[in-house]
C-alpha cells in the first residue's frame, strides 16, 4: 500500500496537507509509524530514480522533482 502513495506524497501532496488529510480520511486511517518510515525510504528511492533517469534524458522537471524530494527528506519534512 505504501508504495502506491509515493507519487502522491512526492507530487500533489507537496505543500498541500489538506489533500493528504482528505486522502487518509477517505482511506479510513493514517499511516502507521512503520508505514511512514517506509514512505520516506521509498520517496528517497523514487527521487534518486527520477534524477538518474531525468539527467540522461534531459528532463529538467523530473530532475527538479527528485532533487526537491531529497531536499524535503533532508530537512525532515514529510515525504
Amino acid at each position: 500500500m505504501v508504495f502506491d502513495i509515493v507519487r502522491l506524497a512526492c507530487g500533489p501532496w507537496v505543500g498541500r496537507p489538506d489533500l493528504r488529510a482528505a486522502f487518509f480520511e477517505g482511506y479510513g486511517r493514517e499511516l502507521a509509524d512503520k508505514e511512514e518510515r517506509s514512505l520516506r525510504c521509498l520517496a528517497a528511492l523514487d527521487a534518486v530514480s527520477a534524477i538518474s533517469w531525468g539527467v540522461p534524458h534531459h528532463d529538467p522537471e523530473i530532475v527538479a522533482r527528485g532533487r526537491a524530494t531529497l531536499a524535503r527528506l533532508e530537512r525532515g519534512d514529510a515525504a
